[in-house]
């Protein structure tokens, strides 16, 4: 298989709508790594000296490092890895934030009819996507059949638990692996932001790898202004710009992580319910919702679902949701359902 990975980080185009701009009302930035990509935190008001810039960057660091050591992949030592190796039945002991993740998984794979399943990690792998690919020739059916064979949110029993005695996982088959890749970084966003609202500040925007919680109001006042970037193979581009406040945002797409092989695109979206990548779906899939963790949760099962019926259904829960599909000449049309905002002016500051 002729390999040509577009590995690109999965960056923001919100920071660079976001750019400093000459004269613009004081804002502390703070910036770092995490999860393989990058993370900003603005933070607008009163009192942006030194040391607060002290505590948000404590406050980021310490929080990025819990999600790592409860939901990381890569990190054989987290409660995710250690519950993958983990081949018995009986109940393995997790944090709350990691019991309380998953059991949000599993709803969202019985809303979602199996579209979202944080179980599909292994078929991610065999189509050369995510930590330890597989790279080589496609899986053949059998070894599709016999990874679905292992995958499911019915396999999987949840205890939610509470903070101070934590909660379990249990698996109804040995063989079950979880992969929270599609929803830790929300759940990254979310757990930063808690710290700064314990800080006691209440207007700031946090972002990692492009899913964003915005709180309150920007510089000079008003929502956060945040663009959904255009989905293209190469550059980057602004395709609408929404307004944000006391939300979550998340963006999904198949332009950052793909390769070809005899002339078709391979994305990394797997479609747990076939074991194959998704055709013809969204480019992108862009969802606002209470939390950062669930819009990058619904964001994902849209790139499945696609349009109309990830539009319709996520319109049945409340969820705000915008596609950009390529129609037959390959250029970018938007759809969006109801509640999705309309856009301000792609020239505002």
């Amino acid at each position: 298989m002729a390999v040509a990975f577009v590995l690109l980080a999965a960056l923001s185009i919100h920071r660079l709508f976001l750019a400093d701009v000459p004269g613009a009302p004081d804002v502390l930035i703070v910036r770092g790594e995490t999860m393989g990509t990058t993370y900003e935190i603005r933070v607008a008001g009163e009192g942006l000296d030194e040391r607060l810039r002290v505590l948000i960057e404590r406050t980021a660091e310490a929080r990025l490092a819990d999600v790592d050591l409860w939901m990381s992949n890569w990190n054989p030592d987290s409660e995710v890895s250690r519950f993958n190796a983990f081949r018995e039945t009986t109940g393995f002991p997790v944090s709350q934030e990691t019991a309380s993740v998953v059991a949000f998984a599993v709803e969202l794979s019985k809303w979602t009819g199996g579209a979202f399943d944080l179980s599909v990690g292994p078929l991610v792998r065999l189509w050369g996507f995510g930590h330890r690919a597989r790279i080589g020739e496609p899986p053949s059916e059998e070894e599709i059949l016999e990874a679905r064979r292992h995958l499911g949110a019915r396999l999987l029993r949840v205890g939610r638990g509470a903070p101070t005695s934590g909660g379990f996982l249990r698996k109804n088959d040995p063989e079950l692996e979880i992969d929270l890749s599609a929803i830790a970084k929300g759940f990254g966003v979310d757990h930063v932001a808690r710290g700064l609202f314990e800080a006691d500040r209440s207007d700031f925007l946090v972002e990692i790898g492009g899913e964003v919680y915005a709180a309150g109001e920007r510089p000079g006042g008003g929502p956060w202004r945040l663009a959904i970037e255009k989905p293209m193979d190469d550059g980057r581009a602004i395709e609408t710009v929404v307004e944000l406040s006391d939300q979550g945002m998340a963006t999904s797409g198949d332009y950052r992580i793909f390769y070809r092989t005899e002339g078709q695109r391979i994305s990394h979206t797997i479609d747990p319910r076939t074991g194959r990548p998704v055709v013809d779906g969204p480019a992108s899939a862009t969802v606002i919702a209470p939390t950062a963790t669930e819009a990058d949760g619904w964001a994902t099962a849209l790139m499945v679902l696609g349009d109309p019926g990830g539009l319709t259904l996520a319109e049945t829960w409340e969820i705000p949701a915008l596609l950009l599909v390529r129609d037959k000449d390959g250029r970018i049309v938007q759809r969006r359902n109801a509640l999705f905002p309309e856009p301000i002016a792609k020239a505002a500051p």
